[in-house]
């Protein structure tokens, strides 16, 4: 893969508060009903400020969309490292609960917004997200050399 136009970004997590909206819109992706799963809610608040694992950076690629680049490993990914924790996480709960769980749920809360990195010093998103904190799924992801 040709990596011109591949930048690594820095993650700041540290002040980041996701607003009640992006919450809602997250736990949807979890697979959890903001009515029905009020008490798990704090999974999904949880979820977004997860921070990246060992090895995992945020990058853009030349068209500026967001993936996760593990320079341990050599994996790429176009959703947040911890989506697939917190969604098992989720499913758990609710299994446990005996719930249905209703996790068949295939879209991302901002896919379609064409995310762009519009503030880079400041690492937010087209979205007003902080870029490392946009859950987008796409089918794979451009790999990096190692």
């Amino acid at each position: 893969m040709d990596t011109q136009g591949v930048r690594v970004l820095l993650e700041k997590q540290d002040d980041f508060e996701p607003t009640d909206e992006e919450v809602k819109n997250y736990a949807e992706w979890l697979g959890l009903d903001p009515k029905e799963d009020e008490d798990l809610l704090h999974l999904a608040r949880e979820g977004l400020k997860a921070p990246l694992g060992e090895g995992w950076k945020p990058c853009t690629n030349e068209n500026e969309e967001v993936f996760y680049f593990n320079f341990m490993t050599g994996s790429t990914s176009w959703t947040h490292p911890a989506d697939e924790e917190y969604r098992a996480r989720v499913q758990e709960l609710k299994r446990n609960r005996g719930q249905k769980s209703g996790l068949n749920v295939l879209h991302a809360p901002y896919s379609g917004l064409g995310h762009r990195p519009i503030d880079g010093a400041n690492g937010l998103c087209s979205c007003l997200r902080r870029v490392v904190c946009c859950r987008r799924r796409r089918s794979a992801a451009p790999a990096l050399p190692r």
